[in-house]
């Protein structure tokens, strides 16, 4: 299956929305409806109030909105050449990273917010070309601050997206000036709405800074550390990769390919903007790594153990999703 992914054409990328609503039907049986989550931002709390009675239409939502991040996942790679050969398996990964615990299913703040952060990214790394306009600058900025209308803590991923028009191009006063407008720009269009229409919803609803976020790890229970260790690994084998990763690349890529690891390093900034206990928080993690790794297995060619495992952690999602006596997370 996964030797599937290694082609890249429209009927393969099509695939990958099959793939994720296979991979995601437990959905159907587990879910009672939209997350809610006290980070979440105006525009999710609103769209998970027109979901509420509405539970499969919401799962079929998300699901839509998971494959599209996927065929985002892909565009970036193929778009940018961050690889040698075009496939779809950083997609691919990215499905597997978002579905594998069961409170991973629902209607989430966090997987809404990670397909405009996508759009934010492809239109970031095209301001490495030596012509570029200001709208580019515009548009990254406007995407990534509309993220944050759905998931609050993604708001300080404004800070990323200049360091990235930094490290990639020459970048002027006026372009600091067109990101921070366009940044600025989806709360003053969402804040005037809301005004107009004497909405009940607040602007920042869900923002907190929380500097004890990591207190409750601590009353964990040994079955729900499973997810921190298998966040810490991914992360670990991510940057060890690194060398491997940016050997024989052009300077323009390892431009491209250290933004993806900056983005990381900030994600796990994002923690300090959470005050709650809710392991739907470390989907934050799943944008660059679902790249790197995506990047590193194309690298490995080895299509007997890629096949063995991907049958293997398909099994396991099942396993976790379908078992009454594992509960991970919940």
């Amino acid at each position: 299956m996964i030797q599937f992914f290694r082609q890249n054409n429209f009927f393969t990328a099509f695939m990958l929305i099959p793939y994720t609503f296979i991979i995601r039907i437990a959905a159907f049986f587990l879910v009672e409806g939209p997350e809610d989550m006290s980070a979440s931002g105006v525009l999710y709390n609103i769209f998970a109030k027109s979901f509420e009675n509405q539970v499969a239409l919401s799962i079929i939502t998300i699901n839509l909105v998971i494959a599209f991040t996927a065929i985002l996942v892909n565009r970036i790679v193929i778009v940018h050449r961050l690889t040698r050969y075009q496939t779809l398996i950083p997609g691919l990964v990215y499905v597997l990273l978002v579905s594998w615990i069961e409170s991973y299913l629902a209607f989430t703040p966090i997987h809404i917010a990670n397909f405009f952060v996508m759009i934010g990214i492809l239109s970031l790394f095209k301001f490495s070309k030596k012509t570029t306009s200001g709208i580019v600058v515009f548009d990254a900025s406007f995407y990534f601050g509309l993220s944050g209308l759905f998931y609050t803590p993604y708001f300080i991923y404004i800070i990323i997206a200049i360091l990235g028009f930094l490290s990639l191009n020459r970048f002027r006063f006026r372009d600091l000036i067109n990101s921070v407008v366009g940044f600025w720009t989806p709360y003053f269009i969402v804040g005037g709405l809301l005004y107009y229409n004497q909405g009940t919803f607040s602007l920042f609803d869900g923002f907190e800074v929380n500097t004890i976020i990591f207190q409750w790890i601590s009353n964990l229970k040994l079955l729900d550390l499973i997810p921190i260790i298998f966040y810490v690994l991914i992360i670990v084998i991510s940057i060890l990769g690194y060398g491997r990763l940016i050997s024989q690349n052009s300077l323009i890529i390892q431009k491209k390919i250290n933004f993806l690891y900056l983005f990381l390093a900030f994600s796990g900034l994002t923690l300090f903007f959470i005050n709650e206990e809710n392991f739907a928080h470390f989907l934050i993690f799943t944008i660059p790594t679902s790249i790197l790794l995506g990047m590193m297995i194309e690298r490995a060619k080895a299509p007997a153990i890629e096949e063995f495992l991907h049958v293997m952690i398909v099994a396991l999602i099942f396993f976790l999703h379908f078992n009454n006596s594992v509960n991970i997370a919940m």
